[in-house]
Parts: structure tokens; sequence; C-alpha cells
């Protein structure tokens, strides 16, 4: 049976890791009507192909017309549109397909042909799409949490590219994300996680920083004061980025992609948050949160609108080194002694 709904994925690597109990729960309402599709930059494309949801993965990026070109001629009876933006609502239109589904947000409300109010409500992001979903007859189950698996020969590949990098995977992994292309405000600064990473190789951890295409001056600048730390992730494939954090033991992040993909593989993580809200994207229990509560925050800007970026810069290092060594002892302290022993360190 041909598929007939397209579901239009969102833009960002955390929020389409937050998404994927939404994405299955559309995909049971729709599986008798021929599953559905998602249409997804080209970034995430591999990590949604990998989930086993979609019946097919239409990657794209590029200008507006680019993507109404990938879309008609598909015969889609139905789109679903999860970004809240004109633009996305326009795609789908142009394309001609007669049923869209999305929030009335961004003054886009007539381009849909099912215009649904959005919660009033900013609680969690898992139960952004509640109002949507409940339009659709298509409920998300309700304590379900965003969860991914890597496939053995991807692990494996992936296990010999970090031994061809020089890491030691009899060692206790750490991975380390200092970027994050929403903006500076969210990053804790480069010299705090040069003085961390050297602590870390300095008590016999390895480490591995990760990054993106946009990030990787960041990270290439990172890795030679830390005296050529391996990189991955500067090459655009999440899903190998995915595979990485998977060898991890603990990744040390910012609010960013690298920390929803870590919870969604159940590997721990201590996460530094200032202008964001962790209440709104942190999975509880998923992360050891570290912030400052400050009058200002959460002000959800890109550059600190106050200049003195506190909620990030009285953050040191002392207590995000200890809080990721901590949560790793207490994960995995028998097996940290003995390795400790075999290294000699």
């Amino acid at each position: 049976m041909a598929c007939k709904t397209v579901v239009i994925a969102l833009n960002w690597v955390g929020d389409n890791i937050l998404a994927l109990p939404t994405y299955r729960a559309l995909q049971h309402r729709f599986r008798h009507d021929g599953g559905v599709a998602v249409a997804a930059p080209e970034n995430v494309a591999t990590l949604l192909a990998s989930s086993g949801i979609f019946k097919r993965v239409i990657p794209w990026n590029g200008s507006t017309r680019n993507r109404v070109r990938a879309l008609r001629g598909e015969n889609f009876h139905r789109a679903v549109i999860l970004p809240n933006s004109f633009r996305a609502a326009v795609v789908t239109l142009a394309a001609g397909i007669r049923e869209r589904w999305g929030y009335a947000t961004d003054c886009r409300g007539l381009l849909l042909s099912h215009a649904i109010k959005a919660p009033a409500d900013r609680g969690h992001q898992l139960d952004d799409y509640t109002n949507l979903l409940a339009a659709l007859n298509a409920p998300r189950v309700v304590d379900e949490l965003p969860t991914m698996s890597i496939t053995a020969s991807l692990r494996e590949k992936t296990r010999k590219r970090l031994r061809a990098a020089g890491i030691r995977i009899d060692r206790p992994l750490f991975g380390v994300h200092a970027g994050g292309l929403f903006g500076r405000a969210k990053h804790w600064g480069d010299t705090r996680y040069i003085e961390t990473i050297e602590r870390l190789r300095a008590e016999g951890f390895e480490v591995v920083l990760l990054t993106s295409p946009g990030e990787r001056q960041q990270a290439e600048m990172i890795a030679a004061a830390c005296g050529d730390v391996p990189i991955i992730g500067q090459d655009g494939d999440v899903l190998q980025l995915a595979a990485a954090i998977s060898h991890c033991s603990v990744v040390i992040t910012n609010d960013s992609g690298p920390l929803h993909l870590a919870a969604a593989l159940a590997v721990p993580s201590v996460s530094i948050f200032g202008p964001t809200d962790p209440a709104r994207t942190v999975i509880p229990g998923a992360s050891r949160v570290i912030r400052r509560e400050l009058e200002c925050t959460p002000c959800y800007q890109r550059e600190c609108p106050l200049r003195h970026h506190a909620c990030m810069n009285d953050v040191g290092v002392d207590e995000v080194y200890q809080a990721a060594v901590g949560l790793f002892a207490e994960l995995d302290g028998p097996l940290a002694a003995e390795r400790r022993a075999k290294t000699g360190r």
C-alpha cells in the first residue's frame, strides 16, 4: 500500500530526538493506511531512518522551491507539520497536499486545511504535540520516552574508528560537546572545557570531542589546545555521532543535540544549562543538570542581553569535573577501580 502521510520533521537534532514518541504515535495511527514518510533535514535523515519508524525518509535542505519539488509527485494525501513556521505550511500547500495538519501559529492558519490550536502552556517538550495528536486521533503513550539503538555493525565500525584515532577502548571514555548552534549564550566556554578535558586525561580517562560541521573550527581549536584530542561529528553524520556517544561512559555537554542523543541511548550525562530551562527539555533522571538560578534565567536569548553571561560563567570547572567523575563512579565504580589498576593510573 502506498504511503499517504508525510510528516514534516523538525530542524534540530535534539528536537527530533524528543519527537520520537510523537513520530511513533503517528506511525501507529496510520499503520493500516500505508504508514508514514518523513521529510527531514539531511543531517538527521539517517538518524530517523535508523529508528525504523518511517516507511520512507525524504532528505532535504535548501530553498523552499527544492522542498516543494521533493514532495510534489509523491501523491501524499496528508501532511502532519511539526515545525511551527510559516514556511513549513507553504511547502506542503505548494506541493499540492490536500490535508495539511499543524498548529495555527506564525500567521499560517489559512494555509492549513486543519489548523489546530497550540497548547497554551509550554510544559515539557515531549508534550508539545499533544493537541495535534489528539486531533488526528493518534494519542502518544503518555509515559513513553525517546529511545534509540545502534546496530552492532555500526557500533563495531565506530569502535574501529575510535581506535584508529588513538582512543584506548579499554579505558572509560568521556564524550565532550562544547558547542551549541543555537548561540553563544548556551556555551560554557572553551577554556573551561579545555581545563576539564586536561583533568580527565590526567586521571587516565579517554576523551572524544563531539561536534558538528558548524562547530568544527571550535572543536579543532579545543582539540589542538589539549594535544590533539580525537573529534567525531565534523562530517555531519548524526548517526555516526550517536554511535560514538553509545561508546561513552559519560557525556559532558551544554544544552544541545548530544545531550538528547545520550539520553535516548541511555548514556549518563552532565549538562550545563544557562539561558534555557532544563524542565522544558531534560527527561527527568536522564542527566545531572548544573545551572545557576538567576533572576534573568531562562531568557532563551542567543547572546546574553546583560552581557555578563553569569548563568554560565558562574559554573566552575571543579563542579563540572566532580559531577562527571562522580557520576561515572556511581554507575561504574567497581569496574572503574579495576581499569585504573590495569592502567597503573
